[in-house]
C-alpha cells in the first residue's frame, strides 16, 4: 500500500491566489426545490433539526418525516411520489443547461475556481458514469454534464474541481437520519459500496483530472484510501484535497451503542456553541468549515463554504431577506484572506439549469468591482 502524506504546508501558487470560488449543488434536488426556514430555537433537539432540515439537497430524506414541513409539503404536492422518480423529470430538463453561461457569471464575479456537486447523498450521479449502481441502474445523468462543465470553467481561466458524497449514498443504505448516530454511523461499508466508491472516485480523477477533490461527510472504512490520494497526486501534482475523508471504528456502529454517540453529540454541540472549534482530521491539504467563519487552524488553509441563502440545493420558500449580499461576500473573502483562507460560495440552479435571480443578483453585484 502507498504511503501518502496529504497536509501541505506550502500549497500550489493557484491554490494560494484562490480566495473565492463558486461551489454548485444541482441534481434532482432540484425538481422539488423545498426546504423550511431554519428553526428559531437556539437549542433544537436532534430529532426537531433533522426534521427541519433548511438545506433543500437534503429532500430525499427530509420527506421521510410525514409530520415535518418538508414531509407535509412532499404529500400536499407529490402524494405518495417516490424521491427517486424526480430523476424522469430531472433528465429531462437538465440538457437545457447553459454552462458557458454559468462560466460567464462566474468569471464576472471574480472566481478563482469552481466545485461542483457529482454525487450527493441521494445517490444520483451528474454525468454518464460508466461505473454501475447495481441497486439502482441509470440512476445518472445520460450526457457529460461534468465535463462539459469543467471545459467551460478551464476555457475561462478558472480551476475546477469535484464533490462527491462519499460515506453517504442512499441507493444503497437509507435509514431515516434523525439524529447524530443515524447521520454518522449506520451507514454502507460493504465491500461492493466501497468498490463503487472507489471506482467512481477513479473515474472522476482519470476523466477529468480535478484541480481539488472535495468529499463530504466522510469515507467508507478502506484500506485503499492512502492509494486513492497517492493515484491522484500522480495525475494532478498540483492537486489539492478537502478534509471530509474520516470514518468511525466500526465496533462504534452498533445500534445498541448509538443512544451513548447521541449523548456525546449533545455534548460536542454544547461546547461548540460556546468555544467554536474544527476537530481533527487525517486526511487534509486545507480544512473546511459550514456557516461559520471563525478559524481556529492555526496556518492551515482553510476554507468557508456557504449558500446565498440557507440552503445549498435551490429553494424556492426562501426570503429575499434570507440572502447574502455582495457586500458581506467581500467581507467574508477579506477577513478570510490574510489567514490562508478563502470563501466557497455556493449557487442552487433550478432543475432547468437556469441560475435563480435572487442568486444571479449577488453574482451581478459582486463584479461591478475586484474582491
Amino acid at each position: 500500500m502507498t504511503l501518502v502524506n496529504i497536509h501541505r504546508k506550502k500549497a500550489p501558487a493557484w491554490f494560494e491566489s484562490a480566495d473565492f470560488g463558486i461551489f454548485i449543488h444541482w441534481g434532482l434536488y432540484s425538481v422539488p426545490a423545498f426546504a423550511p426556514a431554519p428553526l428559531k430555537s437556539k437549542h433544537p433537539t436532534q430529532f426537531q433539526h433533522w426534521q427541519t432540515q433548511p438545506y433543500a439537497e437534503w429532500y430525499c430524506n427530509s420527506m421521510m418525516f410525514p409530520d415535518g414541513p418538508t414531509g407535509r409539503y412532499h404529500q400536499e404536492h407529490y402524494g405518495a411520489k417516490p424521491y427517486s422518480d424526480f430523476a424522469k423529470d430531472f433528465q429531462k430538463t437538465a440538457s437545457q443547461v447553459d454552462v458557458n453561461a454559468w462560466a460567464d457569471a462566474f468569471k464576472a464575479a471574480h472566481a478563482k475556481y469552481v466545485v461542483v456537486v457529482t454525487k450527493h447523498h441521494d445517490g444520483f450521479v451528474m454525468y454518464d458514469t460508466q461505473v454501475k449502481n447495481r441497486r439502482k441502474p441509470g440512476y445518472n445523468l445520460k450526457f457529460d454534464f461534468v465535463g462539459q462543465l469543467a471545459k467551460a470553467v478551464r476555457a475561462r481561466g478558472m480551476r475546477f474541481g469535484v464533490y462527491y458524497s462519499s460515506l453517504l449514498d442512499w441507493t444503497f443504505k437509507h435509514q431515516r437520519i434523525q439524529n447524530a448516530a443515524t447521520f454518522l454511523l449506520n451507514s454502507d461499508h460493504s465491500q461492493e459500496y466501497r468498490d463503487y466508491v472507489w471506482g467512481q472516485w477513479h473515474e472522476l480523477i482519470e476523466r477529468y483530472h480535478p484541480d481539488i477533490l472535495w468529499s463530504d461527510i466522510g469515507y467508507p472504512q478502506d484500506e485503499r484510501l492512502p492509494q486513492l490520494f497517492a493515484d491522484y497526486y500522480k495525475a494532478v501534482p498540483e492537486g489539492m484535497v478537502n478534509d471530509r475523508w474520516g470514518d468511525y471504528p466500526g465496533w462504534m456502529r452498533h445500534q445498541a451503542l448509538f443512544p451513548l454517540f447521541n449523548l456525546g453529540a449533545d455534548y460536542v454541540t454544547w461546547k461548540q456553541r460556546r468555544h467554536p472549534k474544527i476537530g481533527p482530521a487525517q486526511y487534509y491539504d486545507y480544512r473546511t468549515l459550514e456557516y461559520q467563519t471563525t478559524w481556529t487552524g492555526a496556518t492551515d488553509y482553510y476554507e468557508i463554504t456557504r449558500g446565498m441563502d440557507y440552503s445549498f440545493g435551490y429553494n424556492q420558500a426562501a426570503q429575499p431577506e434570507n440572502f447574502v449580499t455582495a457586500q458581506q461576500v467581500r467581507n467574508m473573502v477579506d477577513a478570510a484572506r490574510p489567514k490562508r483562507g478563502r470563501l466557497l460560495l455556493n449557487v442552487g440552479p433550478k432543475a432547468d439549469g437556469s441560475l435563480p435571480d435572487p442568486q444571479m443578483k449577488v453574482l451581478r453585484d459582486l463584479s461591478k468591482k475586484p474582491l
